[in-house]
């Protein structure tokens, strides 16, 4: 009896982590000179290891709704951006900029990202523009750079990157270490949030 518990006790446990292992991706899974913005409202939430989720629902101009599926940061990251149970609520319209998955690493034949329904669509969210307009980190993959739209004022980047330690590190991590990935925001307008920085770069 004792072997048979500590079996079946051995086995739930090894498909818990199994499930965890394949849930759980780096930034290299994702396509950082592609960056999506999307606008939606909030269906679930889900603060959870290894990558907290929300369900969001965009309501395209021919009235059709997409599915996304947007994946963040762990637990101890939410901790960091003193993001609780209650950072985001069923309801709440906000604006997303993520990295889709690359495409090796879609589809039927690939465990690392997990499947969801088709016509569900996943990215990795870095940017949120909260519901009171003010914009928030994220998760943790991606190229901060790059979520920025030629429309974007300046000043509004610059008040974030100084209010959130993360998202400036994000900044400057963009900047030193994806030198090889394409950039896709105006450089203009780049330079200009840069030169404008209280504590730049080192």
């Amino acid at each position: 009896m004792n072997g048979t518990l500590t079996t079946w006790t051995l086995t739930v446990a090894v498909l818990a982590c199994g499930s965890s292992l394949r849930a759980h991706h780096s930034v290299s899974m994702f396509d950082l000179a592609a960056p999506i913005w999307v606008r939606g409202t909030v269906v679930r939430y889900e603060p959870i290891n290894p990558h907290a989720m929300f369900s969001l629902e965009e309501k395209k101009p021919d009235g059709q709704v997409q599915s996304w599926r947007v994946e963040g940061p762990g637990l101890a990251r939410l901790s960091r951006l003193g993001a609780g149970e209650n950072f985001l609520k069923a309801g709440d319209v906000v604006e997303v900029c993520g990295f889709p998955p690359k495409q090796e690493f879609v589809g039927p034949s690939s465990a690392a990202i997990r499947r969801y329904p088709e016509n569900q669509k996943i990215v990795h969210g870095h940017v949120l523009v909260m519901p009171d307009g003010r914009m928030r980190s994220w998760g943790s993959y991606g190229k901060l750079d790059n979520c920025i739209r030629p429309g974007d004022q300046a000043q509004q980047w610059v008040e974030f990157l100084t209010r959130e330690p993360l998202a400036r590190d994000a900044w400057c991590n963009s900047t030193r270490n994806f030198v090889k990935i394409a950039a896709t925001a105006p450089k203009a307008l780049v330079d200009e949030i840069d030169s404008k920085m209280t504590e730049r770069c080192g």
